[in-house]
């Protein structure tokens, strides 16, 4: 089971499996989705295959299950976070931290 932990990986999903851009109607490719997990949460952020504590997005094709997904990062990527921006938001504090000793 592939395990999307980057919207970039996420995109590569949907061009794999002939999704739409705006994933309308994916249930026409034969993608369907189970949830798992309680927290809603990405403090474990795609942490490995078990990690169902937070909620979880499972994407199957023709029921057979083949990715996951952190439900918070989905929400994340929706509000314009991106794996780019994660990367420049860690330069910045590393910035900070090495500028206060």
């Amino acid at each position: 089971m592939q395990h999307i932990e980057t919207r970039k990986e996420l995109i590569a999903f949907a061009k794999k499996y002939g999704l739409r851009p705006d994933w309308h109607e994916p249930d026409e490719q034969g993608v369907s989705v189970t949830m798992k997990g309680k927290a809603f949460d990405n403090a474990y952020g795609s942490s490995g295959f078990d990690n169902f504590a937070e909620k979880t997005v499972v994407l199957s094709i023709e029921r057979k299950p083949v990715a996951m997904v952190n439900l918070a990062s989905l929400f994340a990527w929706a509000a314009g976070y991106t794996d780019e921006r994660a990367y420049e938001d860690y330069v910045r504090t590393v910035t900070r931290e090495k500028r206060a000793e």
